[in-house]
């Protein structure tokens, strides 16, 4: 049986013409090479959750959800830790990752989230970083301190349209992988030692 934690790897934006999957497959790959880590790279555009959430899909409520919804749970689930990639919308995260978060309730729960945000104003999507800071905790879940901002990310191509930042990122990826595997390892133990106490 393998130590290391099952990781799982958001990719938080769905629109067409996104950036998201590059920065996301960088994280992943890095995450893969760390040691620490079995990654699942979670696309929420294949995931293709229903727009509109029935009763049989509400976390809240007994019986089998539906094939969609059931799916991305089990790999919810099975993740020990999480990184979100997003970038920002509007000041804050896009629809289909509120959407995505909203959709479950204990997955979440007592687990790590390290973000990777990117952005075209100088913040690098530090806004939809916050905000994701503000609702983690609704859901039991750790924001790790340390993170990766890509501002004005789409200055940074060059002539092959390769992006030219990652290296210099590298060192700091190395520090939240870090963080993210020591919180990981520390709230699966507790998780495994007794079961987190219900909020209500």
């Amino acid at each position: 049986m393998s130590d290391k934690l099952n990781l799982g790897v958001i990719i938080g934006t769905t629109r067409e013409g996104r950036w998201g999957p590059v920065p996301a497959k960088w994280i992943a790959d890095l995450a893969a090479a760390h040691g620490g880590f079995d990654v699942d790279l979670i696309d929420l555009l294949d995931a293709a959750l229903p727009q509109h959430l029935t009763e049989q899909d509400m976390w809240s409520t007994e019986g089998d959800p539906s094939e969609r919804v059931s799916a991305l749970s089990e790999r919810l689930h099975r993740a020990d830790a999480f990184i979100v990639v997003t970038g920002e919308y509007n000041m804050s995260i896009p629809a289909s990752l509120k959407h995505a978060i909203d959709y479950y309730m204990n997955e979440w729960a007592a687990k790590p989230v390290a973000l990777v945000t990117y952005g075209g104003k100088a913040t690098g999507g530090q806004n939809a970083a916050q905000h994701l800071r503000q609702i983690f905790p609704e859901l039991r879940t750790f924001t790790i301190r340390n993170s990766i901002a890509f501002p004005r990310f789409y200055q940074h191509f060059d002539e092959n349209g390769a992006f030219t930042k990652f290296g210099d990122e590298e060192p700091g990826a190395k520090r939240l992988l870090d963080e993210l595997e020591w919180w990981g390892r520390a709230l699966t133990d507790a998780r495994r030692a007794a079961p987190l106490p219900s909020p209500y």
